[in-house]
């Protein structure tokens, strides 16, 4: 009898097949988001005129591209995503959305402290997250820092529910349980937001938790450090009930979950396929994206 979870219109078992996307080489693959209709955006590091790895602090800098899924879930014709942005940030995590009328883009940035003077704990500020809007013929711009933010706690991963009422963030604000917490806010009209609400403790724990995405089956993934897991990070889920409620979080089972880092869990619409971020062993890089299916 095959091991079964139910995730509403995705059935996790035996049969599900995961593929080591083409798409990997030996840099870092993760983040993996929806930006419209069949492309996708993803993070991966930042490469000179010569394929290398730039570096500012002595640590690698990482980008978001931008490709399209073909028939066979492969991501391909991957180009840096168009934007203006400061060229100081490394930016990681992205999430679109729409208004009538315009088109936005939620993501993480972290922007380094290159002054002179500046010691080793400055050189790197908090996270935080920045929205843009896209123009045809400039790319995503105009990017700015949501009013929720406050400079003196970290705030990343934005996810936006498929409905367009709430992002989901992680951040380590006043009322976190753990290291990092996840979060959402109410989007308003014109982009405005709500107060924050901390998710509880069906979600959170006194570890970090990472990585939210809100499926089209209106249920709740994302990643955990927590114990009892398969490895270091793992992917979890948890229902959202009618009144906005969460179910008990749920660790997802193997092929899905491995003794190694697995993270950015993103479902495609057809609650069948999807993708993941995974360290396990055979892959190309230190962390690549992986395509699941049913099989």
């Amino acid at each position: 009898m095959l091991s079964c979870i139910t995730i509403k219109g995705f059935a996790q078992n035996d049969a599900i097949k995961i593929v080591n996307l083409k798409v990997n080489d030996e840099n870092n693959h993760f983040g993996v988001s929806h930006l419209e209709d069949n492309k996708i955006v993803f993070t991966s590091n930042l490469l000179n005129r010569r394929g290398k790895q730039e570096l500012l602090n002595d640590s690698p800098l990482v980008t978001l591209y931008q490709g399209e899924i073909n028939p066979e879930g492969e991501i391909i014709n991957v180009s840096p995503l168009p934007s203006k942005l400061d060229g100081a940030a490394f930016n990681m995590s992205a999430s679109t959305f729409y208004t009538t009328d315009k088109k936005y883009i939620a993501i993480t940035t972290n922007v380094y402290n290159t002054t002179r003077d500046a010691n080793l704990s400055q050189k790197a500020s908090k996270l935080r997250i920045e929205i843009g809007e896209y123009i045809e013929g400039v790319g995503w711009t105009n990017f700015k820092v949501p009013s929720f933010c406050n400079p003196r706690s970290s705030y990343g991963h934005p996810a936006v529910s498929p409905d367009g009422k709430y992002m989901y963030f992680v951040s380590t604000m006043r009322g976190t349980l753990g290291g990092t917490d996840i979060f959402r806010v109410t989007i308003n009209e014109n982009n405005v937001f709500g107060k924050p609400e901390n998710l509880g403790v069906h979600v959170n724990t006194r570890k970090k938790e990472l990585f939210p995405f809100i499926g089209k089956d209106n249920v709740l993934y994302f990643s955990s450090n927590r114990p009892k897991g398969k490895g270091q990070l793992d992917i979890y889920k948890c229902d959202i009930l009618e009144d906005g409620t969460f179910t008990e979080a749920e660790l997802l089972e193997a092929p899905i979950n491995s003794r190694f880092d697995d993270y950015s869990f993103m479902l495609n619409d057809d609650l069948e396929s999807g993708y993941f971020s995974s360290a396990r062993p055979k892959g190309k890089g230190g962390d690549d994206l992986y395509y699941f299916f049913t099989n």
